[in-house]
């Protein structure tokens, strides 16, 4: 891509709290202005998002946007009046309100190129809203995975042309030097640590991590699991960590923000979720070295080799999740073989440059 086909690209992204999909449009942002483009970002004052690009030279279009802010014209003409302003050539849009709001007014401002970007694994209501957007608004889907892109079209097959659909799978700043040598300090000793990341929500799946404690617990093993991450389940998970007497097995860490930190210091990363799209806390961990151990849900088995990289466990069988966490504890080697086997997977699948390219091709 020049500069001459896009002018300016907008990151258009209002979500509160910082997960993945966020992530995604800060790194894009960051390394779209290092390759020398034009990029202003739209996100809700209030964000994670917006207080981390306030620490960088890219300009912020700071709009709280709600699941019918498209009815509130003056927030609407606001949103219109910064595309027109701005003279926005492509937005990328992350939630489903950024689209019933900013899809619209980049419309009807004049704006090429509409993309949705969706990472999340659950079919689009088939509404007669849905039908208007997609048929007359977004020019491009964005999913980040093959699985998503199915669920995307569950509900209606023809509710966007398949051609428009682009598979662009999360990435990795790797570095290209082969395996990574992140040597844990407890290394072959008995102590395993266990570790698992994200948003305190029942997508998220942390009460099974609670479950597994107690069967890891009962089975004598020397444990602990780490959780990091924030969110409205923190006080019914501690409470339900003390009724199952695993309180002490479990540390609650709250939001990290250096992650390469935290993976380090672990041994094992586990994924209860419920459902995921191509997760970056999952190609993280891959990247330092570490072996997963999933649900086999919506897009773990495109990311994790079973027996290869990690484990893919049938939903929602807690006694298998937790005899494989047990396996990898007592087997050092092969536990360590599978980390780099992660690792290279994360170097030769999931590089952020590669993924970048596409994007560019794209716009």
């Amino acid at each position: 891509m020049t500069n001459n086909k896009i002018k300016k690209i907008c990151l258009f992204n209002t979500c509160k709290i910082w997960g993945g999909g966020e992530k995604w449009h800060h790194d894009i942002a960051l390394k779209f202005l290092e390759k020398g483009h034009q990029v202003v970002v739209c996100t809700n004052i209030k964000s994670e998002l917006c207080l981390r690009l306030n620490q960088t030279n890219i300009p912020v279009f700071e709009i709280n946007i709600s699941n019918l802010s498209f009815l509130n014209p003056l927030k609407f003409y606001r949103i219109y009046h910064f595309f027109k302003m701005q003279k926005i050539d492509a937005v990328i849009l992350g939630l489903p309100s950024d689209v019933k709001s900013g899809g619209i007014a980049a419309k009807l401002a004049g704006v090429p190129k509409i993309i949705y970007r969706r990472g999340t694994a659950l079919p689009v209501k088939n509404s007669f809203l849905n039908k208007f957007i997609f048929k007359h608004v977004v020019t491009n889907v964005i999913t980040n995975s093959i699985e998503i892109k199915k669920k995307f079209l569950e509900h209606n097959p023809n509710l966007f042309p398949n051609q428009n659909i682009h598979v662009i799978y999360n990435g990795i700043e790797t570095n290209g030097n082969g395996i990574y040598t992140s040597q844990k300090l407890n290394g072959h000793n008995k102590q395993i640590i266990l570790g698992n990341a994200g948003r305190l929500v029942e997508q998220k799946g942390q009460k099974f991590l609670i479950e597994i404690a107690s069967l890891l617990k009962k089975g004598q093993l020397d444990f602990t699991i780490r959780i990091a991450g924030k969110g409205q389940l923190k006080e019914s998970l501690i409470a339900y960590a003390k009724k199952l007497n695993v309180e002490e097995k479990i540390e609650f860490l709250d939001f990290i923000y250096d992650v390469p930190e935290f993976l380090k210091g672990i041994d094992i990363f586990l994924l209860p979720s419920l459902h995921e799209g191509s997760a970056n806390i999952v190609l993280e961990a891959m990247y330092y070295s570490k072996p997963v151990i999933a649900y086999n849900i919506s897009s773990m088995p495109e990311i994790i080799d079973n027996e290869k990289t990690g484990y893919l466990i049938k939903f929602p069988d807690i006694h298998e999740f937790a005899n494989k966490i047990v396996f990898l504890a007592q087997n050092y080697s092969f536990r360590k073989e599978m980390g780099e086997n992660a690792h290279r997977k994360v170097e030769n699948q999931f590089d952020f440059n590669r993924n970048i390219r596409q994007l560019e091709e794209l716009l």
